[in-house]
């Protein structure tokens, strides 16, 4: 255990690590203030959910309706007031002149009614929208989606039988969506605010990528640290001296969660102090509002929010531990701190480009698919409908298999370590 904790030390003396890490986080917090600037429409969202509860059924539009009629009448009251003019709906005054001129503080509008605008605004929005999205939702055809897509990525042969039938599972998943009515749920509106993107597809991308480098440099700073230094002599040379490679190894791992739990907690701590999710948590990630593009998130499992948050964090920190035992064995291999990162990020791009130089009627173009670094480029998209190339719990099997041959990997390296010259 005085190794261990030797070991420790020596990373947590290392001012590029811990400056590093503050640097990452610092820039993570500043991401999500600059998009900051709709909050006040996020808190406005759960005050709506609060009041009509977030189920989307006939009650709740109809209550949804009745609030919107009688706030429009207040709004018509102070606009009656301060204008001499009244509107059919909130709509038609957001665009008239008299709102444009006096949308400030200083105007006649008070910074009370301009907030009430707002609030009033997004009612009319979400009224609409919770008929509109819904039957647009439903109208999906994922067979015909799913065509589309097998002839768009140039697919044949047994990769695109593959892919027909993970289509015909996801089209059984949507009937089961629509079924239970997990699209029907209120969220913040994707075609908007793309909260969806702004947490899975930038916030959390981020964190992924800063923890693969500050991992791989642990790593390599503290498995090498005796050859870089020149002790690895004296260091290997005595009876306990080669064993210290697992431990090392352990202490790789452990402070590789550590900064991981750093990174992914205080950037998340920031977003959900920046962002209001109070009234979201338990909400289906399959609504019908959290549609951003072309097509909507189909979640392949019946996920809350919440439940996927706590996943994607899961999956982040298993990466973590995959990316240290990768940089670990190229360690062993190559005695040279820059040239392990340097070969780590040769092996990230190799890992991209054989998908593309392999044949699309091949099924092991879709296999190739299932590696780490394949994995981690669309963490938006995990537990998701991601296209021809994946099935259902890709993410389960691409991290299993990852770490299976990562095992058996470490497991050579170490034994070839024990026997090597290390001079």
């Amino acid at each position: 255990m005085d190794i261990k904790i030797h070991e420790f030390k020596k990373i947590i003396s290392s001012p590029v690590i811990i400056g590093l890490t503050i640097v990452f986080l610092l820039f993570n917090i500043v991401n999500i203030l600059s998009s900051s600037y709709f909050k006040e429409d996020i808190k406005i969202i759960n005050k709506i959910i609060l009041e009509l509860g977030p189920e989307i059924n006939d009650e709740m539009i109809s209550n949804m309706k009745n609030k919107y009629k009688e706030s429009l009448k207040e709004v018509n009251k102070i606009t009656k007031e301060k204008v001499n003019k009244n509107y059919n709906s909130i709509s038609e005054f957001i665009i008239s002149e008299e709102y444009y001129t006096n949308n400030y503080d200083g105007g006649v509008f008070t910074s009370e009614e301009l907030e009430f605008f707002n609030e009033v605004s997004l009612l009319e929005i979400y009224s609409n929208a919770s008929i509109d999205l819904i039957k647009s939702y439903e109208e999906l055809n994922i067979k015909e989606i799913g065509e589309s897509e097998i002839q768009g990525y140039g697919l044949s042969g047994q990769a695109a039988t593959m892919a027909r039938k993970n289509y015909q599972n996801l089209s059984d998943r949507f009937e089961e969506i629509k079924s239970t009515n997990e699209h029907k749920h209120l969220f913040f509106l994707g075609s908007t605010y793309k909260m969806h993107s702004l947490l899975f597809r930038e916030t959390l991308s981020k964190c992924i990528y800063e923890i693969m480098i500050l991992v791989v440099l642990i790593t390599a700073y503290l498995v090498n640290f005796e050859f870089d230094s020149k002790t690895n002599l004296l260091a290997y040379s005595t009876k306990r001296g080669r064993k210290n490679i697992k431990d090392k190894l352990v202490v790789c791992m452990i402070f590789s969660l550590l900064v991981s739990c750093i990174i992914l907690g205080g950037t998340l701590l920031s977003y959900f102090t920046t962002f209001d999710y109070s009234q979201i948590w338990n909400i289906p990630i399959s609504t019908a509002f959290n549609w951003e593009y072309k097509l909507p998130y189909i979640s392949l499992l019946n996920h809350t929010f919440i439940e996927r948050l706590v996943l994607s964090c899961l999956i982040i920190l298993i990466c973590a531990l995959i990316f240290c035992t990768i940089a670990f064995i190229i360690c062993t291999l190559i005695k040279n701190s820059y040239l392990v990162i340097f070969i780590f990020f040769i092996l990230f791009g190799i890992s991209l480009i054989i998908p593309q130089i392999l044949s699309k009627s091949s099924i092991i173009f879709i296999y190739s698919q299932y590696n780490i670094f394949q994995l981690i480029l669309n963490p938006h998209m995990w537990f998701m409908y991601m296209g021809p190339l994946t099935m259902k719990n890709y993410e389960v099997i691409t991290l299993i298999t990852n770490i299976l041959l990562i095992v058996i990997g470490s497991i050579f390296t170490i034994k070839r370590f024990k026997k090597e010259d290390i001079s």
